[in-house]
């Protein structure tokens, strides 16, 4: 008796971002041999099979949108309950994480039915590999608000958060939501630029807001067409100031550990935990001392 690759579940596929040859055995076979796919857009995810030379029954690729997602949670888990296998794609990337798709997984771990990733492509990780940012923490925080005033107020949150910071953008947005993050974080903030990532037309700038600025404005005179394709921004904010409220926190958490640690790996989780300076940290950590 032969098991089967893909047992009744919801399986999260992660597909190219652009870049075919990105695409993970698991994801292709998955592609191939899970009962239903339920896609962002079920054109798109008929072109990449094609692409890949896998053929399918039409009515085994169905949609699943921002649009629908909660009317279609439902037939997702019936599927599931009836003994079929359930593979989840977005447009590119990994499902569930800006595009839909938590509705349904969520959905799943309710229903008490297996829920497997099949990891891959994210714009997300793609871009944080590639900034040489060294800075913790580290935090993705999504598509911009439309409008300035919102954006703004938004964009406060994330330069109060510190530590590196991944945002995603629209190409019709991307010139002054790029002047709003002047604004707020200040014009020297190192960043990384990423437009159409793994692309025919990939475009990756670094340095100061103000020369990734400058850089996209000549690049636009002489070629409007690199104003298209969506864009994945990566901000250098420095460390997280220590407030009075953050002093508390950190004097806290220094005591905890340093009683179970050595001094130097307390400092470096104090670092990813909160955000702090290095040198803060350890200070902490040798005033907090350990329990005798």
């Amino acid at each position: 008796m032969s098991t089967r690759s893909f047992p009744p579940g919801l399986y999260v596929a992660a597909t190219p971002l652009g870049h075919l040859g990105d695409i993970s055995q698991r994801v292709r076979d998955g592609l191939s041999d899970c009962d239903v796919i339920y896609a962002e857009d079920t054109r798109r995810a008929q072109m990449l099979l094609s692409a890949l030379g896998i053929g399918r029954a039409k009515g085994s690729i169905r949609a699943l949108h921002d649009h629908n997602e909660a009317l279609v949670k439902d037939q997702v888990i019936t599927d599931i309950q009836a003994g079929q296998s359930v593979l989840l794609i977005s447009d590119a990337g990994t499902p569930a994480v800006s595009d839909p798709g938590y509705l349904v997984v969520d959905a799943a771990w309710q229903a008490q039915v297996p829920v497997s990733p099949l990891p891959g492509p994210s714009a997300v990780i793609a871009a944080l590999s590639i900034c040489g940012f060294a800075r913790w923490p580290m935090s993705f925080w999504g598509f911009a608000p439309v409008k300035s005033a919102a954006r703004q107020a938004w964009l406060e949150t994330i330069r109060n958060a510190g530590g590196l910071a991944v945002i995603f953008e629209a190409p019709h947005r991307a010139v002054d939501a790029l002047e709003d993050c002047a604004k707020v974080f200040g014009p020297d903030t190192p960043m990384l630029f990423g437009r159409e990532l793994t692309k025919q037309h990939e475009t990756l700038l670094r340095g100061s807001i103000q020369d990734v600025q400058l850089k996209i404005n000549a690049m636009r005179e002489q070629d409007p067409g690199s104003a298209k394709g969506e864009m994945v921004w990566v901000f250098d904010l420095g460390e997280k100031p220590v407030t009075s409220a953050t002093q508390e926190t950190l004097e806290a958490w220094a005591a905890t550990l340093a009683s179970e640690m050595p001094a130097s790996s307390a400092a470096k989780c104090l670092v990813k935990m909160l955000g702090v300076s290095r040198d803060a940290a350890y200070q902490a950590v040798l005033k907090a001392g350990p329990k005798k």
